[in-house]
């Protein structure tokens, strides 16, 4: 069976071993190791960091002298950005500098209705207005050869290129600074690039001053912060001084103390509202205002996120209802398009369909203007996504990106041979790519929680993605659901240590309950109220659970089907289990254990009650009513009692002896009389279960009670809303040889 969770792995012995001798207790000296810490950079990871010559990077003098003459001079400087939180600040940086120095500057940005990158015709629309001395870009440019030619020629300026982004065959013919071009670290963002530049033309000390927008364009562009990145975000968030960004954080419910995940989840996904819903410009005109604060600004800008809250809400509403899981899973790709989808939130959609099904997402929308589709591709973690859209530049209008993210355009007839030609590539791709990985830095078994939470605190700052994430392995001693609808869970384990999940943990409450073995992925937090150390869950996993015998009855036979029941010989089950995209069904764990030694499931990852594991090769214990079977071509179910349970969009295979059942369950007539006189007795405050202790309890099975009341929703005779709400139907009269299910168990 596959390992759910996975170790991060040292690097090296020699850094585990530097760091044991300076006193640090072995899971945290691997932790460190594999993170990339050595002896070389501790000092840089834990101290003041590493800063880089500018000039290091590839013609940053060039680009300096020449900015050098126009500060000297009193020349005009015209800035052209990009319409992202990297790009926004990029432009700010040197919008800011240049004012401070007294240099005339505009900043133009494109909507995102324009795209990504540098538009000649804007600036020689600015260009009509005014004369400017140089144009220089930010975040852009270095894929526009034709655009910078053409402003060069026509308008007779000199215009220097600063960008991140991979570099195109052919460069324009001009100043081009990209780290990519050559710098020690090649991975700082447009902002950092920028702030690089200004530290080039007048030092460090003078470049601190405008770190806080280059710590924000290094966390919206999510670059690691490893090396010069941390180094900058380490800087930005001790001078973070901007009046409006401080009204905006403080609007945003940042703590005091900000922290570089408070600015990945509550400012830069506002900086970014601005570009895809309306109008950049609100943004940067919140960015461009560091000495005062501007309300009317901070406030327009949390007005248009929730106005993509419920854009983005709409997108998903329309594209569920296009997902064919089992199409999905065959291609190794989710590609949606509308005609009517906000431009703006198609990134965020991606993101969304690529963290459900754990697979490249693709989503489109028509550009009224050009008529063309655009869209918006996002990759898994290993997938360079940017190789695969260059191999079919063919194609594509236009497109850009990084490896794990692209923009770009396509004309309606080029949208299935895309389709079709991106699905070739991705299938030629490993399929381990495709399965979710998840990672954790240290096993809590036998270490001292707050020392380890004390240690990890030191290691800030650190994205929400790259948070530390420990191992827990222990019985749950108490649980218990809380929050609107019960959707968050809290549960005290034998150990001590309280863990807490949000968004939907709390259905796991009854499940752990009572002594239930779990695994846990935890980032460690301390309670405000309590000031304990807890666990925030990451992700779940049940190993086992004294309550299985009472739900599997409870998931499984929610899905009790009897039609439509195919039977499988072993050979063919065995030929079945060794394709991609199959789930092994059982009722419960002692029948997965039974046929685990007469099936070989080594390659399968393993659910209980709810789905977890994104692998092409799962097995499912008890399943959950809400269980997502269809993104699995087929579906074999090992079950004691004959049944099936339904499953859309697949093959299905009940392996099982043909027209045998293996469990018998008697339903006779007086079952369900007695069952539906127990109903009719209920009192008002008795549950499901309660019902069945207080009146049938010694008499009838509980499989059998379960049974007889889904006979009776067939036959509307009964509807159950929970386990309180139980309303008998009498006016409804119905023979329970209508029902299915019932005639399924009643006959002999």
């Amino acid at each position: 069976m596959k390992q759910r969770y996975q170790k991060r792995q040292p690097q090296d012995a020699d850094s585990v071993e530097y760091f044991l001798s300076a006193g640090i207790s072995q899971p945290l000296a691997e932790m460190l190791s594999a993170r990339g810490v050595c002896a070389a950079n501790f000092q840089d990871f834990f101290g003041e960091g590493r800063f880089h010559s500018p000039f290091e990077m590839k013609n940053m003098r060039e680009a300096a002298e020449t900015l050098s003459f126009v500060l000297e001079e009193g020349g005009s400087v015209l800035i052209c950005g990009d319409y992202d939180a990297d790009g926004l600040t990029a432009s700010s940086i040197l919008s800011l500098f240049f004012s401070d120095n007294g240099v005339d500057n505009d900043v133009i940005v494109p909507t995102r209705e324009q795209g990504y990158g540098l538009h000649a015709d804007l600036v020689i629309k600015a260009f009509e207005k005014k004369f400017y001395d140089l144009v220089i870009t930010v975040d852009c440019g270095i894929s526009n050869k034709a655009e910078v030619a053409q402003i060069m020629d026509e308008l007779g300026t000199e215009v220097i290129v600063t960008d991140h982004h991979e570099l195109p065959e052919q460069l324009p013919d001009c100043i081009c600074v990209n780290p990519k071009l050559g710098y020690p670290f090649p991975y700082l963002s447009g902002a950092g690039v920028a702030w690089k530049l200004v530290e080039a033309l007048a030092g460090r000390e003078t470049a601190a001053k405008y770190s806080q927008l280059a710590m924000i364009g290094t966390i919206g562009d999510l670059m690691p912060l490893r090396d010069e990145n941390r180094s900058i975000v380490k800087m930005g968030l001790a001078n973070f001084q901007h009046k409006s960004l401080q009204k905006l954080a403080e609007l945003s419910k940042c703590p005091s103390q900000l922290s570089a995940s408070d600015v990945a989840m509550k400012i830069t996904p506002k900086i970014n509202a601005a570009g895809r819903v309306e109008n950049p410009v609100y943004a940067l005109k919140v960015l461009l205002a560091r000495d005062k604060t501007d309300v009317a600004s901070v406030n327009k800008l949390l007005e248009l996120n929730e106005l993509r809250k419920t854009l983005l809400a709409d997108i998903v509403a329309e594209a569920d209802g296009m997902c064919d899981s089992e199409v999905i899973c065959r291609e190794r790709l989710t590609f949606l398009h509308s005609e009517s989808w906000a431009t703006g939130i198609l990134g965020i959609a991606a993101t969304r369909y690529k963290e459900r099904y754990n697979l490249p997402a693709v989503v489109l929308t028509r550009d009224k203007t050009s008529n063309l589709f655009v869209g918006s591709a996002r990759g898994v973690e290993g997938l360079d996504l940017f190789e695969i859209f260059v191999s079919c530049a063919d194609l594509l209008d236009h497109y850009g990106g990084h490896k794990a993210a692209v923009g770009f355009s396509v004309r309606e007839e080029t949208l299935q041979p895309l389709r079709q030609r991106l699905s070739q590539k991705l299938l030629a791709e490993d399929a381990s790519l495709f399965e979710k990985k998840l990672y954790y830095d240290v096993d809590l078994q036998g270490q001292n929680i707050a020392d380890v939470y004390r240690f990890t605190q030191k290691m800030q700052p650190l994205l929400p993605q790259d948070k530390v994430v420990c191992l827990v392995h222990d019985v749950v001693k108490f649980a218990r659901s809380f929050g609107k609808d019960d959707a968050h869970l809290s549960a005290t384990l034998a150990g001590g240590l309280e863990i807490k999940g949000f968004f939907n943990y709390g259905r796991y409450a009854p499940y752990i309950k009572n002594g239930a073995d779990i695994q846990a992925l935890v980032s460690l937090e301390k309670d405000d109220y309590t000031g304990n150390v807890c666990g925030v869950i990451e992700d779940l996993s049940l190993l086992n659970s004294v309550c299985f015998d009472d739900f599997y009855r409870k998931n499984f036979l929610r899905r009790f089907v009897t039609e439509n029941v195919a039977s499988a010989t072993r050979e063919q089950a065995e030929n079945l289990l060794k394709q991609p995209s199959t789930l092994a069904v059982f009722d419960d764990y002692e029948t997965f254990l039974q046929e685990s030694k007469r099936f070989d499931f080594e390659d399968f990852a393993l659910d209980i009650f709810f789905p977890n594991s994104m692998s092409s090769k799962t097995v499912v214990v008890s399943p959950n009513a809400d269980y997502n079977f269809d993104r699995y071509k087929n579906v074999l179910c090992f079950v004691k009692q004959g049944a099936m349970v339904k499953v859309d969009g697949a093959t299905y295979f009940a392996v099982q002896p043909a027209n045998e059942k293996l469990y018998a369950l008697p339903m006779e007539r007086k079952v369900c009389v007695a069952v539906y006189t127990a109903l009719k007795n209920k009192g008002a405050y008795d549950s499901l279960e309660g019902v069945f202790d207080k009146y049938l309890l010694g008499k009838i099975s509980y499989d059998q009670y379960i049974v007889a009341l889904r006979v009776f929703v067939q036959l509307n005779l009964l509807s159950i809303k929970d386990r309180f709400t139980i309303t008998l139907n009498t006016a409804v009269k119905a023979e329970l040889e209508n029902s299915p299910l019932y005639r399924y168990f009643a006959t002999p």
